[in-house]
């Protein structure tokens, strides 16, 4: 009795929260690995002798650099030749012009018969078409000088060489192969359970095994609705808010997804709770309606615990705030004095 006056005189004071009713959040923890979202199988358009190879198996090269030349002796020849006929066939063509002007100019004094100013303006013609078909021969045939030149289609990393100097290739001949790893996506197997609520996360994290004191935000980019039949698994694929530079194709990760679900939890600040030796968890509500108010201890059943703030499963009223500071030294039907009622 004495100590019940004692409190009713000295009310302690505590910090207080509101429990937050929010959609229920499943954390999700699935591996994966990490690969380029560019990757190329480098061949030659051609057929041919490979002449020079100007990269090695780790070189970072940018695109448009040659990477393998074929032996195109020949083709520089055809191209000569090519470039010869445009010549002659531009000089051709000029003739034909300037005989079908001069034939007009004659032909205002009646000098020449029409036919012949006829015949010229069509042989100015059939040059004009000759010479189009010679550039176009040329053309063709610098295209095929170029087609002895395997160049990298964009910037990367390679990582494979295949082929050695003088050995013959086809068309379709892997030589190398080339990685962007500027851009990576990482990949993860997401059993079938999940998948009508991937669209509904709430946040990613990932962790790097080679990188194991980091964590990484990710977005999710991709669901590929196409599943594994045997594993019942879909492909889900992460992207990097701040990707390192020090991570790389074929790594293995970890991501971590917060999804959200169509019910609703109940969350308290992990600093209301009260744990036993014996597993026991309780907290203090503050009960209002009474002047002064009072603290009253309340069993709880702990959900899962995220972050600073843990799901109560049963023994709690939504309305109910809970006593976040000052709560280690009170007993139940303590009065209080709420000195915080943000509990901030």
């Amino acid at each position: 009795m004495a100590a019940t006056d004692a409190w009713s005189q000295q009310p302690a004071p505590v910090s207080v929260a509101e429990p937050a009713l929010e959609p229920a959040v499943e954390q999700v923890e699935l591996t994966g690995s990490f690969r380029a979202r560019r990757a190329a199988s480098l061949s030659p358009r051609l057929g041919g002798l490979v002449e020079s190879i100007e990269f090695e198996a780790g070189d970072r090269v940018e695109a448009g650099q040659r990477l393998v030349q074929l032996d195109d002796r020949l083709a520089e020849l055809e191209l000569a030749q090519a470039e010869a006929d445009v010549t002659r066939a531009r000089a051709a063509y000029d003739e034909a012009v300037r005989l079908r002007d001069e034939g007009q100019r004659l032909a205002e004094d009646r000098f020449l018969p029409d036919t012949e100013i006829r015949a010229r303006v069509s042989g100015a013609e059939v040059a004009r078409a000759e010479l189009a078909v010679a550039e176009a021969a040329r053309d063709t045939a610098a295209e095929r000088v170029a087609f002895h030149r395997v160049l990298a289609p964009f910037d990367g990393v390679v990582a494979q060489r295949m082929i050695d100097e003088g050995e013959w290739v086809e068309t379709g001949t892997a030589v190398g192969e080339l990685v962007a790893i500027d851009a990576l996506w990482l990949e993860v197997q997401a059993p079938q359970r999940l998948w009508p609520r991937l669209g509904r996360i709430d946040g990613a994290e990932v962790t790097v095994d080679a990188i194991p004191d980091r964590r990484f935000a990710a977005e999710l980019v991709a669901r590929v609705p196409v599943g594994d039949p045997d594993a019942r698994t879909f492909l889900v694929r992460l992207v990097l808010t701040d990707a390192d530079p020090d991570i790389t194709p074929g790594m293995s990760a970890r991501a971590r997804f917060r999804l959200l679900s169509d019910g609703e939890v109940l969350l308290v600040p992990r600093d209301a709770l009260i744990r036993y030796p014996d597993g026991t968890v309780t907290l203090f509500i503050v009960e209002r309606s009474v002047s002064p108010p009072v603290a009253r201890q309340r069993e709880v059943v702990l959900g899962r615990v995220d972050g600073d703030r843990a799901v109560v499963v049963e023994g709690l009223d939504p309305d109910a705030p809970v006593v976040v500071r000052g709560n280690e030294t009170l007993v139940d039907g303590q009065p209080v004095r709420i000195v915080d009622p943000a509990g901030s």
